[in-house]
């Protein structure tokens, strides 16, 4: 991965800036994968699953235009976290920009059919795997794209990766003098190793019955994921409207041997654990007029 002191031609104070400011952290780097294979200058962009300042895209990177979509249920689960998009400073370059950014609260599956055909690239980071009805949405986002467009993805952690449970909760403060136990809530890979009645038995033992059950509600009933395996993804793809550019395996870790043979012996026909994400590239085949 690119070191954020060499991302999107940006100087040290300029990365700081936005890092400080927006609250970016991995975006830059992401960004700056997407523009070594998909230059942005010039492009009309849809991101979704976020919202980049406009002072970042527009201003600095010279995108034609750039349409933000965000699911609004995932944009209040996350709360503050989710909220540099609407930072005093970006907004006066919202203004500034006006007939070239915009930011719509939707999911993806619901864009209006205005927006079919307008755009060169989809931009979407650690978004995929939140996406539920992601046949449907991949069907809608290819009827965004213009013939030759492309769709640029890097999502992690997915279900299968040591870390998929993908808790957006943390160890209560009651916990802080933590033990040696409590220094995990899941340790690698337990949340597919464990059944729901284990992982209960196991968080109650190791932390109390009542951050027991919001460990459960979030691993096995909250909607906050999808738990697609990265086979799944794959699977999703090739069924899609869009041809494959790239398909990459990311963030890959050792899985060590035992837990392998257990995971593949639980989930038959699922084999990749090590990788704790995937990078994507999606192209929109240009129609071929026949006279």
């Amino acid at each position: 991965m690119t070191s954020t002191t060499q991302v999107l031609g940006l100087s040290g104070s300029q990365i700081n800036h936005f890092q400080d400011t927006f609250k970016l952290s991995y975006h830059l780097n992401y960004l700056e994968v997407c523009q070594q294979f998909v230059p942005l200058r010039g492009l009309d962009v849809l991101e979704v699953g976020g919202a980049l300042p406009a002072s970042l895209v527009i201003d600095h990177l010279g995108c034609n235009s750039w349409t933000a979509v965000e699911a609004p249920a995932y944009d209040q689960e996350l709360g503050a976290a989710n909220q540099f998009h609407r930072n005093s400073e970006d907004q006066q370059h919202q203004k500034k920009h006006a007939e070239s950014y915009q930011h719509l609260y939707l999911d993806i599956e619901a864009i209006p059919e205005d927006h079919y055909g307008q755009y060169d690239l989809i931009f979407s980071i650690a978004c995929f795997e939140h996406i539920h009805r992601l046949p449907q949405a991949l069907r809608v986002m290819h009827q965004c794209l213009r013939p030759g467009g492309r769709l640029f993805t890097m999502h992690s952690p997915i279900w299968s990766a040591f870390d998929g449970h993908h808790l957006p909760i943390e160890r209560p403060l009651r916990f802080r003098q933590a033990t040696e136990e409590q220094n995990w809530i899941y340790k690698p890979w337990e949340h597919l190793l464990l059944t729901r009645s284990q992982a209960f038995d196991v968080m109650k033992a190791r932390f109390d019955s009542t951050f027991a059950e919001e460990v459960i509600y979030y691993t096995h009933n909250s909607d906050h994921i999808n738990r697609y395996f990265s086979e799944d993804y794959l699977m999703v793809f090739e069924a899609s409207p869009f041809e494959i550019d790239q398909y990459q395996l990311t963030f890959q870790v050792q899985t060590p041997s035992q837990t392998q043979e257990e995971l593949q012996k639980r989930y038959p026909g699922y084999s990749q654990f090590s990788n704790n994400g995937v990078l994507t590239i999606l192209k929109k085949t240009a129609q071929i007029v026949i006279f």
